[in-house]
């Protein structure tokens, strides 16, 4: 018998790129416990965070290409990050399985902040230039919307990294720092518990989750907008069949209707691309991003 068709016979690794305990980690391991219903095998979930998801990426890249190491990453990835850093993959080093979910980000200040909208921070940052924000990385889109939007504000933001979401969010609360980058999912309980306030939404459109959010746009601001969507990979070379095999098994976890409600409890958007879809985003964010980068003086 094959390693195709005997796949899978032993533990899956599932991979991702921040920390520990954040938004992504929480989905990702739902969705990992739902693949080992579906496989009839364990799936271990690994957070390696670092470096905007490059150390995470690079592993998995390297791993054998038989099926039993996979990676949950944002197209920033591949995208933007090697834009502004020297990176050990190319996007041809992974094959794109499946896109499943999306995770629209938000700008957050602590409840008891002077600022109420992008006016004001604008207003804050000129007299304080470099006003600090928390992210995840360089090339995510927790930088990328704020530094993007500075450039077209006229001011300067001072990017602060940390390893995920709960310790840019710990940052905040603590009053380490003024603003910071989050999901609207990890925004929605500190929202609605009167911890923070957000300024603006990273979508294009207001979210039916948050429908009172304003975005970019609704304040005066146009910036292009890179909404991350989560994807799973797998090393080049894993067999088709094996690639086929874990997309379809995602397929069916996301139209479930369980599976749907427990992601809209969480505030989660379920969205499905192809691996064609896939590389056709990535590519696209690419050819945008980088003149936005290399004027600003930020590429590698």
């Amino acid at each position: 018998m094959s390693l195709a068709q005997d796949y899978p016979s032993k533990p899956i690794f599932l991979v991702h790129g921040l920390g520990v305990g954040g938004q992504v980690d929480i989905s990702v391991r739902m969705l990992g416990d739902a693949l080992a219903r579906k496989l009839n095998v364990p799936v271990v979930v690994q957070a390696k965070p670092g470096a905007a998801q490059a150390i995470a990426v690079g592993g998995v890249a390297k791993a054998n290409p038989d099926g039993y190491t996979i990676g949950h990453f944002y197209q920033g990835a591949f995208s933007t990050v090697p834009l502004l850093q020297e990176v050990s993959y190319t996007l041809d080093d992974l094959s794109p399985i499946i896109a499943w979910q999306m995770s629209p980000q938000v700008l957050a200040v602590r409840s008891d902040s002077p600022l109420k909208n992008l006016a004001d921070l604008v207003a804050a940052a000129k007299a304080n230039p470099e006003l600090p924000f928390g992210h995840q990385g360089k090339g995510s889109v927790t930088f990328m919307a704020p530094t993007v939007f500075a450039k077209e504000a006229g001011i300067r933001l001072n990017g602060i990294q940390y390893k995920g979401e709960s310790e840019t969010i710990a940052a905040l609360l603590g009053g380490h720092i003024p603003t910071a980058s989050i999901t609207e999912v990890a925004a929605g309980p500190l929202l609605e518990s009167g911890k923070i306030r957000v300024l603006v939404t990273f979508a294009k459109l207001r979210s039916p989750n948050f429908p009172d959010i304003q975005t970019f746009e609704d304040q005066g601001f146009k910036v292009p907008i890179q909404v991350p969507v989560g994807i799973l990979f797998a090393p080049k070379n894993t067999p088709p069949a094996i690639i086929k095999r874990i997309h379809d098994a995602v397929r069916d976890i996301t139209q479930d209707e369980k599976m749907k409600r427990d992601y809209a409890a969480m505030k989660q958007v379920l969205h499905y691309m192809d691996s064609k879809a896939i590389r056709e985003l990535i590519e696209g964010e690419r050819k945008t991003y980088y003149p936005i980068l290399k004027e600003a003086g930020l590429t590698k």
